[in-house]
């Protein structure tokens, strides 16, 4: 899907930016070029359908070419960025690609190292491809692989906020299944978002499908600063502030004004209802949270249009072909008002966990992914959490 994804929006997006990190401009047309480039480079040093490739790579353009070129060999692209490197001893990978002075030695193990020249600014310009090193090469990508909706694509790692952080496989249905909701049947009109989170985890991991057929530009910090996030905001004119409650808690501290803001939304878990109320008053605008977990994949959220009540103390309504469960320890349905844990399920929800955590702890015999977050639905279908659920 990605690799058809990626042809359709080169033909239709060509120069439009798919990717803007410090002054490196990455266009669509770029993107599909260079990523069957490196797509040829995998496949030439032995990575074959079904294997991992590891991306311990910083925030940048790199990250996204090396993702999509893993895709279109039938690889499954795990991220752990440069912060999260704990997490190669949860995988097994054929590859691992990363820059300079980022991992130590890893004996036996295959590392292409590219020539990033990390914690520097790009050059200003358009993408210079040498950045890639010898993992591109000037030929052919194989060819396309046969269609299967189970073929994993991607590894998306949990925070780990409450017990050991678990990697969830999502597979081309469940990435299907959140294109058809973020872009359904319509090619265009995304507009440009600043990417609060690294991109190895869900939000982007499991979107760049939406990315791809709405032609969004996703501008792209190396590194997370409520002072770089500003400036990007302002110097491209963006509309939509997103990000995590904290980042957004960060970004009002700094007492920054955002002319032109239509929107802010809030990702993850609930907002302090004061937060909500701050970032109204400041901007002037609709404040809205969108809420899911990893393993879910979709979830829910406020609108811009609903009382701001909602944003301020609950987490909205499910969105459309999402279910929501309330139910208490033994697994009973609990009506609204009473507290339990929030269970999900859509066609996005993960296939499964990597390695040993048993994946019959985080699934309801229906097909309920348990969220380990714990809330109450009120009369008129909004979830209201209160805490998290520990999980050893």
């Amino acid at each position: 899907m990605l690799r058809m994804l990626a042809g359709e929006a080169a033909r239709r997006f060509g120069a439009r930016a798919a990717v803007v990190s410090g002054g490196s401009v990455l266009t669509f047309a770029d993107l599909d070029r260079h990523s069957d480039a490196v797509a040829a480079g995998l496949a030439h040093r032995g990575v074959r359908i079904g294997d991992v490739v590891v991306l311990a790579l910083p925030n940048g353009p790199e990250f996204v070419i090396c993702y999509l070129a893993a895709a279109k060999v039938g690889a499954v692209t795990a991220g752990v960025g440069t912060r999260r490197l704990d997490l190669l001893r949860l995988l097994d990978p054929a590859m691992v690609v990363t820059a300079p002075r980022v991992l130590p030695p890893l004996p036996g193990m295959d590392v292409v190292t590219l020539p990033i020249a990390y914690g520097r600014p790009y050059d200003n310009g358009g993408y210079d491809p040498r950045r890639l090193g010898g993992l591109r090469r000037a030929e052919a990508p194989p060819p396309p692989y046969p269609p299967d909706p189970g073929r994993p694509v991607v590894i998306a790692f949990t925070a780990g906020s409450t017990g050991a952080p678990r990697g969830a496989v999502f597979c081309e249905v469940q990435l299907d299944a959140i294109r058809a909701r973020g872009a359904g049947v319509r090619w265009g009109g995304g507009d440009a978002r600043l990417v609060a989170q690294d991109l190895g985890h869900m939000t982007f991991a499991t979107r760049l499908p939406v990315l791809l057929q709405t032609g969004r530009t996703s501008h792209v910090l190396a590194e997370w600063t409520p002072e770089g996030a500003v400036r990007v905001l302002r110097e491209h004119g963006l509309r939509v502030l997103q990000g995590a409650p904290r980042q957004l808690a960060e970004i009002l501290a700094s007492g920054e004004g955002l002319p032109g803001l239509e929107l802010v939304l809030s990702m993850g878990g609930a907002a302090a209802p004061a937060l909500i109320r701050s970032l109204r008053e400041r901007y002037r605008v609709p404040v809205c949270n969108r809420y899911v977990c990893t393993e879910a994949g979709l979830g829910l959220g406020t609108r811009p249009e609903d009382p701001p009540v909602d944003a301020e103390e609950t987490v909205g309504r499910p969105r459309p072909g999402v279910d929501l469960s309330i139910r208490d320890a033994e697994g009973r349905v609990l009506e609204p008002l009473q507290q339990g844990e929030v269970l999900l399920r859509s066609r996005a929800v993960m296939t499964g966990y990597i390695g040993k955590y048993p994946d019959q702890r985080a699934f309801a015999k229906d097909g309920f992914v348990r969220t380990g977050d714990r809330g109450y639905i009120d009369g008129a279908g909004r979830l209201h959490l209160v805490g998290r659920i520990p999980r050893s």
